[in-house]
């Protein structure tokens, strides 16, 4: 009986810590996707002055399902999701994302950085950039969310 006890306690442990790594594995994966879709801006002519208000407001609800409503709402008040569109078209540069690396630093949050690589339109490299910042990502009815997000790119982006 008491081999029987233990065997259980070990596979629930097994399973406990199986869970912890997929869920850090699971927010990985969505703190990439998430930097992967922001930053990657293959069209430069992309001109936010040109678009309507519709058009404005259903590109920045496109990002909407990385995040929590509290804080999608937060990064859309500052209009945080078009500054790569924006640099792109104003510095007329494709930008492509490198090395995202993700960190765990505690059970919900995340340290993260990455480079963004600035072309011209004949495809050679202009400019790099590394970013750095932080992300908590909770668990919610809705599956994994991003709950906040930090990086530089406003004072870096916005710089050039």
């Amino acid at each position: 009986m008491r081999k029987f006890l233990l065997l259980l306690c070990t596979i629930g442990l097994l399973f406990l810590i199986s869970a912890c790594n997929n869920h850090e594995a699971n927010a990985n994966d969505l703190g990439q996707k998430f930097i992967n879709d922001l930053y990657t801006i293959d069209d430069q002519s992309g001109d936010i002055t040109d678009m309507s208000v519709e058009e404005l407001i259903d590109f920045q609800n496109s990002y909407s399902s990385y995040f929590t409503k509290k804080e999608f709402e937060n990064l859309e008040k500052i209009r945080f999701f078009t500054i790569p569109l924006e640099v792109a078209n104003k510095l007329n540069n494709k930008i492509s994302v490198q090395d995202i690396f993700i960190e765990k630093i505690d059970d919900q949050n995340f340290e993260h950085t990455f480079t963004l690589v600035f072309t011209d339109q004949d495809g050679n490299k202009v400019d790099e950039e590394e970013m750095k910042g932080q992300m908590t990502i909770i668990d919610t009815k809705n599956g994994l969310k991003i709950d906040r997000y930090y990086d530089a790119a406003e004072k870096i982006l916005v710089n050039k």
